[in-house]
């Protein structure tokens, strides 16, 4: 066995020195397999270091997720605490806007119930004022009954005055004719004062144009005058005024017009007063411009 083995070796050796190809071919089987070697090394020297990464990777990751996991709970911690802060926060500031806003109802509540109070006590004063009002009205209403009355009963009073004056003016023809003017001036004296004509101050004024200047000669001029601040009020006083009483005292005054000025001043207003004064006389002294203060208006 041992001799084959020998004798092998030196057939080889002599084939490698004498056969070129056959050395070409040994020299490739001996390359091929140290390439398979080496590839095999390669191969497990790769293998080896894909484990060694492989358990550094799986390392670095579990490290990587210990770090994460603890980076997430630390930012969970977090999380929560800030979220529990702004929650005791928000709870705090909602707290005390509920606070304010009671606080506001209750202060809207008492100004309301305020309101109400002064409302119901205006609503009273005011009742109370009406009240006071309808009494002061029911006494002014009675004020002016009673003056109603009194002044029926001062018109009766008047007219009787006057009827009994009509009456009693027939008797008046033994009495001279300044008597019944005064008479009359006297039961007209009010309207006269409210007029501003004192009829204290009237006096006879007389003219006779001799020469005949102002209408027919001997013609006699009588009026009532009442002279104030350089104005002359001239007066006719009848018992009763007809039209042409009207026009007659406007002509006689306007003819002797400048005698009257020159003596009195200028003329003011002319006067008609009487008892009875007819109504064609009354509408023919306001087309004059005459003033009239009578008694009873005769129609007709």
């Amino acid at each position: 066995m041992h001799s084959s083995k020998e004798e092998l070796k030196k057939v080889l050796l002599n084939l490698l020195l004498e056969d070129v190809e056959f050395r070409h071919a040994v020299a490739g089987a001996i390359g091929y397999k140290e390439i398979l070697d080496r590839i095999a090394k390669v191969d497990e020297d790769m293998n080896k270091r894909f484990l060694e990464m492989e358990e550094k990777m799986n390392k670095r990751f579990l490290e990587m997720e210990e770090k994460m996991n603890k980076r997430f709970l630390e930012m969970e911690e977090k999380m929560n605490k800030r979220f529990l802060e702004m929650e005791e926060k928000m709870n705090k500031r909602f707290l005390e806007m509920e606070e304010r806003v009671n606080a506001r109802f209750l202060k809207v509540e008492e100004d309301i119930k305020e309101l109400r109070k002064d409302l119901n006590d205006l609503r009273r004063d005011m009742q109370e004022g009406f009240k006071r009002h309808d009494e002061e009205f029911a006494k002014v209403w009675k004020s002016i009954e009673d003056l109603r009355r009194d002044m029926q009963e001062g018109f009766k009073r008047h007219d009787r005055l006057i009827q009994e004056l009509s009456i009693s003016i027939g008797s008046l023809g033994r009495r001279t004719g300044k008597d019944m003017e005064r008479l009359i001036l006297n039961i007209y004296r009010d309207q006269l004062m409210q007029r501003g004509i004192d009829k204290d101050k009237a006096m006879r004024f007389e003219y006779i144009d001799k020469e005949g200047l102002y209408g027919l000669k001997g013609k006699r001029y009588e009026f009532d005058i009442i002279v104030s601040n350089s104005h002359a009020d001239i007066l006719e006083i009848k018992n009763r005024v007809a039209e042409d009483d009207v026009v007659t005292f406007y002509e006689k005054v306007n003819s002797i017009k400048p005698v009257i000025e020159r003596e009195y001043g200028s003329i003011k207003r002319l006067v008609t007063v009487s008892i009875h004064i007819d109504r064609e006389a009354l509408t023919k002294a306001k087309e004059l411009g005459i003033e009239c203060i009578y008694g009873y208006m005769v129609r007709g």
